[in-house]
């Protein structure tokens, strides 16, 4: 793996590749690299170019959604971390106040509305719902957050 990421990091030296191309290539060699007996995440988000969330701790929101939707850390900024999303990202940072987007979206891999609502009552989260095709939560700073399939378009 040492060698793909030298290898990954010269093509973005010599110009050959984009930050984001390079982040985005980063996550899925880290995501490669998981053993098959990772703890399997109740959800596995897969979509969203970004969201930027304001949280009150960024420690507790990392766990918060590392534990629920399975995503690894992409990188870091002096407040805050950005969680990989397939080749999209959610980056959590300590703004006051928190809490103050509306919603975001996340795709994630074979939805299934009953199933993602019940997932989220076994950990404890209020579903709710609209126009039957995605589901709604509140994270531990009460951001709305939408869970739906990966192709969801609107």
């Amino acid at each position: 793996m040492t060698e793909a990421i030298d290898q990954l990091v010269g093509r973005y030296e010599s110009r050959q590749l984009t930050r984001r191309q390079l982040v985005q290539a980063l996550g899925v060699l880290v995501a490669a690299s998981r053993p098959a007996s990772a703890k399997q995440s109740p959800f596995q988000g897969v979509s969203l170019n970004h969201t930027s969330l304001a949280v009150s701790d960024v420690a507790r929101a990392q766990a918060f959604y590392q534990n629920l939707l399975g995503l690894d850390v992409v990188s870091r900024q002096a407040n805050g971390v950005n969680l990989g999303l397939g080749s999209s990202f959610l980056g959590l940072y300590q703004i006051d106040p928190p809490g103050h987007t509306h919603h975001c979206c996340i795709g994630v891999e074979d939805f299934d509305l009953e199933q993602a609502a019940e997932t989220l009552r076994q950990h404890e989260l209020e579903p709710s719902f609209n126009r039957g095709v995605e589901v709604y939560f509140k994270d531990p700073d009460g951001t709305l957050v939408q869970l739906s399939a990966k192709d969801y378009r609107g």
